[in-house]
């Protein structure tokens, strides 16, 4: 099974435990294919600076994660913009990220991309909904 951690998802999973850490181990595992892009790699890089979460860029596992995101294996180059999200424009990265990957779910804890619930057949799901739904 193919899914797309949005940016607040990776976030949340770096930095406590839940739903989202639990997604992460399991696709670290073996049992999902993780899939991302290098504009939410970004993105990510980008927002673990900020501040408020400097406990998670000090996180001792942090360098070891990284190096597995940004792994070959993991990585789409979206081929299309899109433009659905328009309260939030960076969100669409994600949807772009999903739909090259052919992805089967989005794990998001991001209301603009909860709300569409479906893009292009992908279901958008929250994580802890992700994890009832598959046993994580």
């Amino acid at each position: 099974m193919k899914v797309v951690l949005d940016t607040n998802a990776l976030v949340s999973a770096i930095g406590w435990e839940g739903a989202p850490a639990r997604i992460l181990l399991a696709c670290r595992a073996g049992r999902f294919s993780l899939f991302t892009s290098p504009q939410l790699l970004e993105e990510l890089t980008r927002v673990l600076t900020y501040p408020k979460l400097r406990v998670i860029a000090q996180h001792p596992d942090l360098p070891e994660i990284l190096k597995w995101l940004h792994g070959p294996e993991r990585l789409v180059f979206p081929r299309r913009s899109v433009h659905v999200i328009s309260a939030d424009p960076p969100d669409n990265r994600v949807l772009e990220a999903a739909a090259e990957a052919r992805a089967n779910a989005v794990i998001s804890g991001d209301e603009h991309l909860l709300r569409l619930k479906v893009f292009e057949g992908i279901p958008i799901v929250a994580a802890a909904a992700f994890c009832r739904r598959w046993n994580v």
